[in-house]
C-alpha cells in the first residue's frame, strides 16, 4: 500500500493521474482516516486551476470535489482542522461546490467555528480575521504572529503544505 508520502511527492512532480488514482485507493480503504481526506480533498480542489481538462473529464472533478466536501463535513465536522481547510477552499471558490452565496457564507462559518475551537491558534485566527472586514492594524499583527506558525506547520511536501505556505506566509508579502 502506498503512503500519504510517496502521494504527496506525485503531487509536488505535478502527477495528476497517479496521485488520483492512489488516494482513491487510499481513501476508499480508510474513509474515516482524516490524514488521507485532507490531503486528498485539497489535491482535488488545487487540481481545479492546475490539472489538464483531460483530466477534469475522466475523474469528473467538480462532481468529486462536491462529494468529498459533503463526506468531509459528516466524518469531520468536529475537527477544527476540517473546518479551516474546508471553510478556507469554500470561501475562496464557493461555485466550485454549487449555491455561490450559500457557501460562502457557509466558508464564513466554519472558519470562525475552526477560530472557535482553538482561539490560540493563529493560523485559524488570521484566517478568520481575514474573512471578513475586521480591523486592519489587528490583522496586520496576527499576520505577523501567525508566520512563524504557518512556515513550522506547513513545511511539508504536497499541494496542501505549499498552498498555505506560500498563501499564508505573510513576511515576504509586505505592500
Amino acid at each position: 500500500m502506498n503512503s500519504i508520502d510517496n502521494i504527496l511527492e506525485l503531487e509536488d512532480k505535478g502527477n495528476f493521474d497517479k496521485a488520483f488514482d492512489l488516494y482513491s485507493q487510499l481513501h476508499q480503504t480508510n474513509p474515516d482516516d482524516f490524514e488521507i481526506w485532507k490531503h486528498f480533498y485539497f489535491f482535488l480542489w488545487i487540481a481545479i486551476e492546475d490539472a489538464t481538462a483531460e483530466f477534469h473529464d475522466r475523474i469528473n472533478i467538480r462532481q468529486r470535489l462536491q462529494a468529498m466536501f459533503d463526506d468531509g463535513k459528516n466524518r469531520f465536522q468536529d475537527i477544527a482542522e476540517f473546518k479551516f481547510i474546508a471553510g478556507w477552499t469554500v470561501l475562496i471558490s464557493p461555485y466550485e461546490y454549487g449555491d455561490y452565496e450559500d457557501l460562502e457564507k457557509e466558508g464564513m462559518e466554519l472558519l470562525k467555528q475552526a477560530h472557535e475551537d482553538m482561539p490560540d491558534n493563529m493560523i485559524y485566527k488570521m484566517a478568520y480575521l481575514g474573512s471578513f472586514d475586521s480591523n486592519k492594524a489587528e490583522r496586520l499583527k496576527v499576520e505577523k504572529e501567525a508566520n512563524s506558525f504557518v512556515l513550522k506547520r506547513f513545511a511539508g511536501t504536497g499541494f496542501l503544505n505549499s498552498y498555505f505556505r506560500d498563501v499564508l506566509n505573510r513576511e515576504n508579502k509586505k505592500a
